[in-house]
């Protein structure tokens, strides 16, 4: 078992634990994208652990149309860093690039046990092993945004540790049940960022499916100290 926790609309700010969308307002300046130098979208600030003093921050650049993204590692097309909580100020209004999302407050939903029979390999699954595991999914009510469990890729899962050449946790996973992601990146968007076992950054990569064909896109990268301006010196 593992335990998940949904994430939910938090109706006081000021008791929420993080946010989807909107953008850092102070602590952190947003990355550039490599590719077009301009200020990535935030696309999540998480805590990394609950009641933890450090937080995940998720980035990608929304600048250019999702087709033209690179989607091999190290792209520089986003980001995940780890950063003290102390340091971070979100805003959910205005943002800084075309494509950023407002943001929406968020708060934990009751904790969720997740099966091991929900960590398994999608490609070698026979079409009624596949319906079960979507059946188990829709029990629970886990196929939204949360924090913890198990990814549920929508596509063929991506081998984060190998692409980003060390190992790596899943940490959360974003839908447009909160925020409309799907708006902006096509329908049936699903977002997974992972941390680094190190405590050095993460990597994120997204997926979609629609039209009864699956797309799948992958965007990595490493965390970007540099980012930080001497947070952690």
């Amino acid at each position: 078992m593992r335990q998940s926790r949904p994430l939910e609309r938090c109706p006081k700010p000021l008791q929420a634990i993080g946010q989807i969308g909107g953008h850092v307002k102070s602590g952190v300046i947003h990355p550039n994208g490599e590719r077009t130098g301009k200020p990535m979208a935030l696309v999540s600030a998480v805590p990394l652990e609950e009641g933890s003093d450090l937080m995940v921050l998720t980035f990608l650049d929304r600048t250019d149309p999702v087709e033209t993204f690179d989607n091999q590692p190290g792209s520089g097309d986003n980001a995940v860093l780890i950063v003290p909580v102390s340091e971070v100020k979100l805003s959910a209004v205005n943002g800084v690039c075309l494509g950023d999302w407002r943001g929406c407050k968020v708060e934990y939903g009751p904790q969720v046990e997740e099966p091991e029979e929900l960590d398994v390999d999608p490609t070698v699954l026979t079409l009624a092993e596949s319906d079960s595991l979507v059946d188990v999914v829709d029990e629970l009510g886990i196929d939204g945004s949360k924090v913890g469990g198990y990814p549920l890729w929508i596509a063929k899962p991506v081998d984060i540790d190998t692409a980003m050449g060390k190992p790596h946790r899943f940490h959360h996973r974003l839908t447009s049940d909160l925020v409309d992601f799907d708006a902006d990146m096509g329908d049936g968007t699903v977002i997974y960022v992972f941390v680094a076992e190190d405590g050095s950054g993460g990597a994120v990569c997204w997926q979609r499916s629609g039209g009864g064909k699956e797309r799948t896109y992958g965007h990595y990268t490493d965390s970007r100290r540099s980012a930080l301006g001497g947070l952690f010196d």
